[in-house]
């Protein structure tokens, strides 16, 4: 099944593997298929899964998922990056796992103004380690197929339908945080979860001046979300649908698309801008990391502070605009373009002098492809999952079922950038979800061959210290 040119256009040309990650893992730990090489006749094919069986690292605990009900997705579904399924650790000891119950389609009444979208149940169960033991179970009723579910500090979680955002706890009871005026298309955090970055889609408000990143808003109407969801009828979500209808019978004018900065404490509005677009702010602290164009292919990274000073960190290569993540406080993830078409990954520190924020580099190849990632509670350890694909894809080269070779996780020290763990995951998942890291780093949990599968992981390697003099940037082990 072909998936055409068409569902990958998006990533050809914003660099949706930006962040594939490296480390491919050995053919004896993907699972689905062996290498073509060694599966050109049955006796090959055998010796290759016997292979598999005897490299493959054992959990330390495994948990049957379908007496919960668990059911894998519809192969139809893959190409689509529908979220279908989440894996979140509470604590060390206690898992939230939630997945699409299959089911009718059942169909919303039309409204003005708006895409129907066909309702689905989301099973939610907390589960308890290492027993297994459910603690508590729910079902949801979401309106959309994005991501919809964010792990907190605390033993909490954020979960999003259309423009509601809900904070639960272990006993899955839900609480509504913020209502939008408008669908909340992407939700993202700072490193300490002390900030919100939300994007939404929204009816025009009354002009109240413009307003960007790094100016502060002024007033509600420039505000919507800044106010705590009551539930009744005079929300502000309400009132500003209110505000942005038209009564004098012409069209309605175009919705804008919004980026907020917020307060997790205060639920106030910091910044906001208007935007052409989905937008990636890796936002830390009192600011937020963008990559300044130096030269045809050199760029600046470096910290930009809501207040308006800027603080260089270091200079990348790359023949695009380097994608920014912030995984941890202080420290910057830069994945750059190489001329070749694959990746190049910097770990940079801003709290060292310029001569030695560097961490280390590593190059990625262009087979592994749509990555998703998890962090530990500090962010130090991150885990990153990524579908092997038999040959680098874009515009010209699109994606056929048939060239994916399986999906895995793979677990870093952000320090150091070592390889921890390399594990498949099965079924395919390319919307993620199907993996987690605890909140300590100290474990790794993924979905594969029917089971939650739980990883015990050596200590977290600490940020080394900076060398007295200038020195090249650390190399990460070799990959298999």
């Amino acid at each position: 099944m072909a998936l055409g040119v068409g569902a990958f256009a998006w990533f050809a040309l914003a660099g949706a593997d930006g962040q594939s990650w490296p480390g491919a893992a050995p053919d004896s730990l993907l699972t689905g298929q062996a290498a073509s090489g060694a599966a050109s006749t049955p006796a090959k094919k055998k010796q290759a899964q016997h292979a598999a069986e005897k490299n493959v690292v054992q959990p330390n605990i495994s948990i049957p998922v379908t007496p919960l009900g668990f059911v894998s997705p519809a192969a139809f579904y893959f190409g689509e990056r529908f979220a279908m399924v989440s894996l979140s650790f509470l604590d060390e000891e206690s898992l939230l796992f939630t997945f699409r119950v299959p089911g009718l389609i059942a169909r919303e009444p039309e409204v003005a103004g708006q895409t129907n979208l066909a309702e689905r149940h989301i099973r939610a169960v907390t589960l308890a380690l290492p027993s297994g033991k459910v603690n508590a179970q729910a079902v949801w009723v979401l309106h959309d197929y994005s991501r919809y579910l964010w792990t907190m500090q605390g033993k909490k979680f954020m979960l999003r339908d259309r423009n509601l955002l809900q904070i639960g706890d272990a006993s899955l009871h839900l609480q509504p945080f913020l209502r939008f005026p408008g669908p909340v298309n992407a939700v993202q955090f700072d490193p300490g979860q002390k900030l919100l970055i939300t994007d939404t889609t929204e009816a025009p408000a009354p002009e109240t001046g413009g307003k960007g990143v790094g100016t502060a808003a002024a007033g509600p109407a420039a505000n919507p979300a800044a106010q705590q969801d009551d539930g009744g009828p005079s929300t502000v979500s309400e009132r500003m649908a209110v505000r942005g209808a038209r009564d004098d019978g012409g069209e309605t004018p175009e919705p804008q698309r919004l980026v907020r900065i917020l307060r997790m404490d205060t639920r106030q509005v910091m910044l906001f801008s208007h935007s052409n677009g989905s937008v990636h702010l890796p936002v830390d602290g009192e600011g937020y990391y963008d990559a300044l164009r130096s030269g045809d292919s050199r760029w600046l990274v470096a910290f930009e502070f809501f207040k308006g000073a800027s603080t260089p960190i270091g200079l990348v290569d790359s023949v695009c605009e380097p994608n920014l993540d912030a995984l941890a406080s202080g420290i910057v993830l830069v994945s750059a373009c190489l001329p070749n078409g694959a990746r190049h990954l910097t770990a940079l520190d801003r709290d060292r002098d310029k001569d030695h924020a560097r961490l280390w580099d590593l190059t990625l190849p262009p087979t592994k492809v749509w990555p998703q990632w998890a962090t530990s509670g500090d962010g130090m350890r991150f885990a990153r999952s990524t579908l092997e694909v038999t040959h680098p894809i874009g515009i010209y080269s699109p994606l056929d079922d048939a060239d994916v070779r399986g999906q895995n996780v793979q677990v870093y020290d952000l320090a150091t950038g070592a390889v921890q763990l390399t594990v498949p995951v099965s079924p395919v998942l390319d919307g993620g979800g199907n993996f987690a890291l605890s909140p300590s780093g100290r474990r790794l949990a993924i979905l594969n061959d029917g089971a939650i599968q739980v990883f015990d992981l050596p200590p977290v390697a600490p940020i080394p210290p900076a060398a007295p003099t200038a020195a090249p940037a650390q190399k990460a082990p070799a990959l298999p």
